[in-house]
């Protein structure tokens, strides 16, 4: 039996350029909430037909750019429906508070940033940076103590409107590829982000995808501080990225914080035995060709702390729980079929990690599935399912089902460029263990689940880079209340 919740938001959403041509719609469909990010602003190419020479090279520029994603969100949690409260025998109290409809306002990853170049040998060789920050445009920015382990204002112990709280960095930029130092999303996280074509919504796909245990963060779509990584150029249609992010901690086992941060690695407040880990690396491979784009990724963390879940009492004896190391893998393929206006996509991820099989919810396999229709030149209808499969055991309850399935759809209209209208609707199913949210993908505020109406404003480019992490959950409340709830989602967006 499965049980079920709803979320409604309306999101505005504006942009900030302050050096830009007016974008135009772009042809691919897939690219129309996904376009590529230029890391490195050279300017415009100039067709072999243009007769006008192309504007002298600066040696030095940069760009000033944002968004601004504001939304109004109207949630249901349908708690009183879960099935412990609704036992005959051996019924669990009721969780207090507003259970029903409750209105908010959220800002969904709002941003400002400056990006630039510096020539060191003509514009093959160069100098490039960013500073990018989230701009917290409804609610008070400031320190949240508590981090995600706040059951009332959750969120991690960053200032998240501090300066450079997103991608930001200095580095190196060459024909033979880019090397970077600083904080950034990893190759794991973007080489699949124009998969999801509702990111940036409640719909978003990493309410199951990349996300090991349904927990309101996503520990495999990840941004990575105090790391280097490599970005190769494309050749031949083949591109290669990697990332390398040292721990920086003088536990063996990863239970402070890293050297220079504020929080415990994976985004929960100490102590940092709840998916804090130590070194992490990713690499991801991708093809692009003819409509076509094939990839595969992997990324590791290093003992990964989570003796948070140990001790409890369950059908399988006290959960035993240490710290081991978790990697994923996935594969997948998009393909845009021009003529019709047709773009399809679909994963295949993998989750593991090295523990007790009867306690371990951070292993299983999940999938996504994805379409886009264009319907002439200004209306786009896209659609989403994910699944995660069952784990092999649970700390809190041993084995059981805690499969999950998010479905969702949406209807984009454009009214510019850089307008458009979004009417969307999700629903997540949980199995009896299972805990997913919608909104781990950095949407509106917090919930289980969440129906929206959203009315978004936003730049043309898409930057899924930073996911906030949320959870809804209410003071002294037994975690079997918070499981086996499903979940929907309607959304309107201006985007």
């Amino acid at each position: 039996m499965r049980t079920p919740c709803v979320y409604a938001v309306l999101v505005l959403l504006s942009v900030v350029h302050s050096r830009s041509a007016a974008a135009q719609q772009p042809t691919n469909p897939a690219e129309a909430a996904n376009p590529p990010e230029n890391p490195t602003p050279t300017g415009p190419a100039v067709p072999s037909d243009v007769k006008q020479p192309p504007p002298p090279h600066k040696p030095f520029d940069f760009t000033v750019y944002g968004r601004v994603n504001v939304s109004f969100d109207v949630g249901n949690q349908e708690l009183t429906g879960a099935p412990c409260i609704t036992a005959t025998v051996n019924p669990c109290a009721p969780p207090q508070g507003q259970l029903r409809w409750l209105p908010d306002l959220a800002s969904n990853l709002s941003r400002l940033g400056v990006r630039g170049y510096y020539d060191l040998s003509g514009r093959d060789y160069q100098a490039v940076f960013q500073l990018e920050a989230q701009v917290d445009v409804t609610a008070t920015p400031g320190n949240k103590p508590n981090g995600n382990n706040d059951t009332i204002n959750p969120g991690n112990t960053a200032v998240t409107g501090a300066l450079a709280s997103r991608n930001s960095f200095v580095g190196v930029s060459t024909p033979f590829g880019a090397l970077k130092i600083g904080k950034n999303d990893t190759p794991y996280k973007s080489v699949t982000a124009d998969f999801d074509f509702l990111a940036d919504t409640p719909v978003d796909y990493n309410s199951i995808m990349g996300n090991t245990g349904g927990d309101n963060r996503t520990e495999f779509d990840a941004r990575l501080p105090h790391a280097i990584w490599y970005e190769s150029p494309a050749v031949m249609g083949f591109r290669v990225n990697a990332i390398w992010s040292p721990g920086q901690n003088r536990f063996e086992d990863n239970i402070g914080y890293s050297i220079g941060e504020n929080v415990c690695a994976g985004g929960n407040a100490g102590p940092c035995n709840d998916g804090s880990f130590g070194d992490a690396f990713g690499v991801s491979g991708e093809w692009q060709g003819s409509g076509l784009k094939l990839i595969l990724a992997y990324e590791m963390h290093r003992k990964t702390n989570r003796t948070g879940d140990a001790g409890q009492d369950t059908p399988a004896g006290t959960s035993v729980v240490g710290t081991a190391d978790e990697y994923a893998w996935k594969f997948g393929a998009k393909y845009t079929f021009a003529p019709t206006g047709t773009t399809v996509a679909g994963i295949f991820e993998e989750m593991r990690r090295n523990d007790i099989s009867q306690f371990n919810e951070r292993q299983r396999d999940g999938y996504y599935v994805s379409a886009l229709q264009k319907l002439g030149a200004a209306n786009d209808v896209m659609f989403g399912w994910a699944h995660a499969n069952a784990t092999p055991g649970d700390p809190g309850a041993g084995p059981i089902d805690n499969t999950a399935d998010m479905l969702g759809f949406g209807v984009r209209h454009w009214l510019t460029p850089k307008t458009t209208l979004i009417f969307s609707y999700a629903h997540m199913s949980n199995g009896l263990g299972a805990h997913y949210a919608l909104g781990p993908g950095g949407h509106g505020a917090r919930g289980i689940a969440r129906m929206a109406v959203a009315l978004r404003l936003r730049e043309s480019r898409r930057d899924r880079a930073d996911r906030k992490w949320h959870r809804l959950l209410y003071r002294n409340e037994p975690a079997s209340i918070l499981a086996r709830h499903d979940a929907r989602l309607l959304s309107v967006s201006c985007a």
